[in-house]
């Protein structure tokens, strides 16, 4: 199996339940539409989840390289480049809010996937009730498709599977409003899952090519009707568990230099449809590779860092972490070692990334949790892929470029 195809849309719900050139100055003259993340206070919900893992895959997804997809994007003449802030739930999952037709829905912006769907209020299932629902009889400018929907999530333990069908309606985000955007009514969601999320749906910001039903992205959409002025968004996460509201920032349509320091680095997909690059290294201690020029998935919907199975066993082995630190699925450690554990380099674009141990060990009143997982502890379940979560984002301003099909990374301010 290839691995994309096992990755597939990417691991979404990873630790859910727990807890300088011409191009960078045009961006920098581009005003910025900005969406604010949030994150969840419910600590006991948490700690009572600890390490509950899902990722999303699909059975065939569409992968181009980067020679085969050549769409080109021309400029749009909007002036504007709208924000939002999001929520951050215990530095697990980030959210913010849409508008889909005239209801509200919080949703989990997601860069390893590409489609846009909320629960239906044709489905009565006891987790959907706890979350808002899109009923199309109180739109006005609903258009119906009726289009079957499915995308399938994998445990560790099973498979488990939405489904749906196809809609359209108008969307808005950060002040933006698109029409005619085509999303997901779920109709039928599994419990296990979803009656630990505090978002109600999920926003893809991956490629068209990754779409399931070939729905354009709303990415897309807002730049092809002139909401934004080109197709990229930028992305920082604030890791302050203390802070919910103050969970980071979706910028749409460009890039604010004031939020990164020094100059942004840019690198050009490796792969296109996920954000996939090349990694030219990655390294705990001076001269200790854990991967060179390996193939990373940059996931703001996983929440840790999800390396091979033979690597996870590394890092733990250098951390002190033994089988018996393991609680479902992910690795408690001693909060007293942070402090001897060792800086993690990510060599990208030539130029060095740190991560100290205080940004990959997660520390939940206490209880400290590594920030790094496997999906399978019996093989190299990702044959040398990894992904490359929240806890990567955490200390890093990201841009990525639709149009130039690239990511361009700075650490944040």
């Amino acid at each position: 199996m290839q691995p994309l195809k096992k990755v597939g849309l990417g691991i979404t719900f990873l630790l859910l339940a727990l807890l300088v050139g011409s191009a960078e100055a045009k961006s920098s003259r581009r005003k910025i539409h900005r969406v604010g993340l949030q994150r969840d206070t419910d600590q006991r919900k948490i700690l009572r989840n600890l390490g509950h893992q899902y990722k999303v895959i699909r059975s065939k997804p569409r992968l181009a390289t980067a020679q085969a997809e050549t769409t080109m994007f021309t400029a749009s003449s909007s002036s504007s480049i709208p924000t939002e802030t999001l929520t951050n739930s215990y530095n697990t999952e980030y959210y913010g809010q849409v508008t889909i037709g005239s209801q509200q829905f919080q949703v989990l912006f997601d860069t390893a996937s590409a489609n846009l769907w909320v629960p239906s209020v044709k489905c009565n299932q006891k987790v959907c009730l706890q979350h808002n629902r899109y009923n199309s009889s109180r739109s006005k400018t609903y258009a119906a498709n009726g289009s079957a929907f499915q995308i399938e999530y994998a445990t560790r333990e099973e498979a488990v599977i939405l489904e749906g069908f196809l809609s359209t309606d108008r969307l808005k985000i950060a002040g933006l409003t698109v029409k005619n955007q085509t999303f997901a009514e779920i109709t039928s969601m599994p419990e296990s899952v979803f009656n630990r999320s505090n978002f109600d749906g999920i926003f893809g910001l991956g490629f068209r090519s990754i779409s399931i039903g070939d729905v354009n992205p709303p990415l897309l959409n807002l730049f092809e009707q002139g909401l934004i002025e080109a197709p990229l968004f930028s992305l920082i996460l604030n890791r302050n568990a203390s802070e919910p509201s103050n969970g980071g920032q979706l910028l749409l349509g460009g890039s604010d230099p004031t939020l990164y320091s020094g100059c942004l680095t840019y690198v050009p997909l490796s792969q296109v449809g996920y954000w996939q690059i090349t990694v030219g290294s990655i390294s705990l201690d001076t001269g200790s590779d854990l991967c060179s020029n390996c193939e990373a998935i940059i996931d703001a919907g996983t929440s840790l860092i999800v390396v091979p199975s033979a690597t996870l066993a590394a890092i733990n082995l250098r951390f002190g972490i033994t089988a018996a630190d393991k609680r479902d699925g992910v690795y408690t450690i001693s909060c007293d070692k942070v402090s001897s554990l060792p800086v993690l380099t990510f060599n990208i674009g030539r130029r060095d990334f740190t991560l100290p141990a205080s940004s990959y060990i997660l520390n939940y009143d206490g209880t400290c949790v590594s920030g790094f997982t496997s999906l399978s502890d019996g093989g190299n379940d990702l044959t040398g892929l990894w992904v490359l979560g929240d806890v990567f984002l955490g200390p890093l301003y990201i841009e990525f470029d639709m149009e130039y099909k690239r990511i361009a990374i700075a650490p944040k301010l």
